[in-house]
């Protein structure tokens, strides 16, 4: 039973389809509403069972390849840095473990060296792993499809900004920076710690991708300033190539109007 009394009324469809469901109920569980913007996230729990069920919002799956991630999540388990997903549809439906005793990163967690370092090594293994993602982000195409889901009214208030950012991308066209598996989305709510380990959930939008996104999201999620985020960058490329300031600050640039678009249109979904 959902925590407020009431289930959705879409569980009792979605336990008949997933075998490990099977012969059981709603009512077999205690179920909690676990946060997320672009799916809807319950934790089933009783004494035999402790895992998470994602149901995807349906304008969500208007802007995923769900093949490509379920590919780069099983790829990113192999690495220890994602759970192990245990069913999985084409639609985007998943059960997954529930890492038990976690809690979401905070941004004070960044307050420190050592945490910003902390960060950036998980970031690395999966950088620099050589695996290759299935889907190659384009940073521009992204930006206009989540602009054209603003309303007529707000699309004119962010045209000045998407204007502004077509012209430095036009600029990093030439970037020949070697792209990397990347997750796309380490915002908080999609980094998770246990027992100081930490991992990355939620790779709808994973692919190849040039380092500074992963790099800049977390700088914008943790607010960092200038010095912070030069030493993440600076951690981040201990015993690799170098990388330019400048275009993480471009990038911060970027992302962030990524999401204002993204969560200006969610609000009104």
């Amino acid at each position: 039973m959902n925590e407020s009394g009431l289930v959705d009324p879409e569980l009792q469809s979605v336990f008949a389809q997933i075998p490990m469901l099977a012969g059981l109920t709603p009512d077999d569980f205690t179920i909690s509403t676990l946060p997320g913007y672009t799916n809807r996230n319950y934790r089933l729990h009783n004494p035999d069972y402790d895992w998470v069920l994602r149901l995807p919002r349906p304008t969500t799956n208007g802007l995923i390849d769900r093949a490509a991630e379920a590919h780069n999540q099983s790829l990113a388990h192999k690495l220890g840095l994602a759970p192990q997903v245990l069913w999985c549809n084409d639609y985007g439906i998943t059960l997954t473990p529930t890492l038990r005793n976690s809690r979401n990163l905070r941004r004070a967690d960044f307050n420190t060296r050592e945490g910003i370092e902390h960060v950036v090594k998980v970031v690395q293994q999966l950088h620099r792993s050589g695996l290759r993602f299935q889907g190659r982000a384009d940073l521009a195409y992204t930006l206009e499809s989540h602009y054209d889901l603003l309303d007529a009214a707000l699309r004119k208030d962010y045209a000045p900004r998407l204007a502004q950012a077509q012209r430095i991308l036009s600029l990093l066209e030439g970037d020949c920076a070697d792209w990397v598996p990347s997750h796309r989305d380490p915002v908080l709510g999609n980094l998770l710690l246990t027992d100081n380990r930490l991992w990355l959930i939620d790779w709808e939008y994973s692919a190849m991708a040039p380092p500074y996104w992963d790099l800049a999201i977390l700088c914008n999620e943790a607010e960092l300033d200038l010095a912070q985020s030069r030493f993440l960058l600076q951690a981040y490329c201990a015993d690799g190539p170098a990388m330019q300031e400048s275009k993480l600050f471009d990038y911060r640039g970027l992302l962030k109007l990524l999401s204002d678009c993204w969560m200006a249109a969610l609000a009104d979904l």
